[in-house]
């Protein structure tokens, strides 16, 4: 027997590799992908039936304005109407609508310190205002802002007969009032 050392044998042999016709996830073309994505779909077209408002609302910069002060507190006063009562007597209730955290409020009658310092706590103070004939200015004012700005207050204001006349939620910054008219009438005697 002689063996040829010189040349490496050769083997013929069958391949049994199968290809398959899917495309393996690392491949970068993502074609196939593209066409289920929702974030590449094409928009519809516009119908001419919706109606475009191409005007201005005018009540979107109070909006804006209101929802600036409600998260940061106001730096301006804010005036909360002019309401009409037939009593002399007005009751004012006041306290904190959020933790309280020692906010004082002041409140004043035309110009006049009425009660010069209010701490305001989780339940309602209430404090009694005599009014002249004729328009009456309120003003109510933050005195600080407790450990944590702004002052927030919740104020309710009542008539002598206990008849609502407003109530609201203030954020106001140092200094800063919240105002009303109160105008007395008095009632005209029945006879």
């Amino acid at each position: 027997m002689k063996i040829d050392w010189d040349e490496p044998a050769k083997v013929d042999t069958k391949s049994n590799t199968i290809t398959l016709p899917y495309k393996s996830i690392f491949d970068k073309d993502d074609s196939y992908l593209k066409r289920y994505s929702v974030l590449n779909q094409k928009k519809g077209e516009e119908s001419v039936l919706i109606k475009k408002n191409e005007f201005k609302n005018p009540g979107d910069a109070i909006k804006e304005k209101l929802n600036k002060e409600t998260q940061q507190g106001s730096w301006d006063d804010v005036f909360f109407g002019k309401f009409k009562v037939t009593t002399s007597v007005l009751k004012i209730m006041t306290r904190d609508h959020m933790d309280p955290d020692g906010d004082k409020i002041r409140i004043l009658l035309n110009s006049i310190v009425a009660y010069n310092v209010i701490f305001l706590e989780t339940e309602f103070k209430t404090t009694y205002i005599e009014l002249r004939e004729g328009e009456n200015s309120i003003d109510i004012v933050a005195l600080n802002q407790g450990l944590a700005g702004p002052n927030t207050a919740t104020f309710a204001l009542y008539d002598g007969d206990n008849n609502l006349i407003t109530t609201n939620d203030w954020n106001l910054n140092t200094g800063v009032s919240a105002k009303f008219t109160i105008e007395y009438v008095k009632p005209l005697d029945k006879k």
